[in-house]
């Protein structure tokens, strides 16, 4: 799974590259895009076309039913009936495909949100970066960390035993990206901290390579098994984008996108929804 996720990974990072003049907003449309094509190739060639279609023009005919005969009440409520159950029809129609979509569209939401739900850190920025040890393993009060020219650790760490867990905050002083180091038992480990990267990815988490989380946390390779480690993590800012000077999350305009693109794209591709 991890090699997967590092290869899906690296093909969006390419595709996703080509669109970083344009900030986070041109990023957002390029996934919406994709998004919109897969949705429209799956829906076309995992549903019943031709009984979708049948469906469709059974109710509008029905609503035009209701709309010549409105002043005759037996015939407007049997029109009604009719809508109600080809709408049923359709939606049974739209299972299989809408099933079809979840896992491709949970591997595009991963993706986005690993790049525009948060952002790197800007300069002179401070935030918590943790070691967290899994259950049943001790020593967190051990463990130490390092940081490159570029980051800076301003605190000693503070232990939390119940937690096995010890957080340290640093600061962020040029722009790059850094492995963050981390001691533990003679043994060290890596975390990569992104700091002022226009369009960089980031990851919060470098989870163990047992954990189930794993595949919504492909930023990073996993840490191997048996270092006792359940994760290392570093805490970005939410991720800005703005539209009339409000910020939103990221998924509210990759949906709308979607669906816009998605509806200018069934006539090319044929496909009925």
């Amino acid at each position: 799974m991890a090699s997967v996720n590092a290869a899906i990974t690296r093909v969006f990072d390419l595709y996703l590259s080509l669109f970083a003049w344009g900030g986070a907003w041109a990023g957002v449309a390029a996934l919406a895009l994709v998004t919109a094509v897969l949705a429209m190739l799956i829906f076309r060639y995992t549903s019943n076309q031709s009984a979708i279609r049948r469906v469709k023009d059974l109710i509008i005919s029905h609503l035009l039913e209701v709309a010549l005969y409105r002043d005759d009440l037996r015939v407007v409520l049997r029109a009604e009936g009719a809508i109600l159950r080809d709408n049923l029809r359709y939606l049974a129609h739209a299972l299989v495909p809408l099933a079809c979509m979840v896992i491709p569209v949970g591997l595009l939401l991963i993706q986005g949100e690993m790049r525009y739900g948060h952002r790197p850190l800007r300069v002179g920025e401070r935030t918590i970066v943790s070691v967290k040890l899994g259950p049943g393993r001790s020593g967190v009060d051990t463990a130490a960390i390092s940081a490159p020219p570029g980051v800076t650790i301003e605190t000693p760490p503070l232990h939390i035993p119940a937690l096995r867990e010890a957080d340290w905050r640093v600061r962020a002083d040029k722009p790059g990206v850094y492995d963050l180091r981390f001691a533990l038992d003679g043994d060290e480990y890596t975390k990569r901290i992104v700091v002022g990267e226009h369009g960089a990815r980031t990851s919060s988490y470098r989870l163990a390579v047992s954990d189930w989380r794993l595949p919504f946390h492909p930023g990073e390779a996993p840490l191997p098994a048996g270092t006792g480690i359940a994760c290392l993590r570093v805490s970005y800012p939410p991720g800005e984008l703005r539209l009339l000077g409000r910020r939103m999350a990221w998924v509210w305009p990759w949906m709308a996108l979607s669906l816009i693109f998605g509806y200018a794209l069934k006539g090319p591709l044929r496909v009925q929804v």
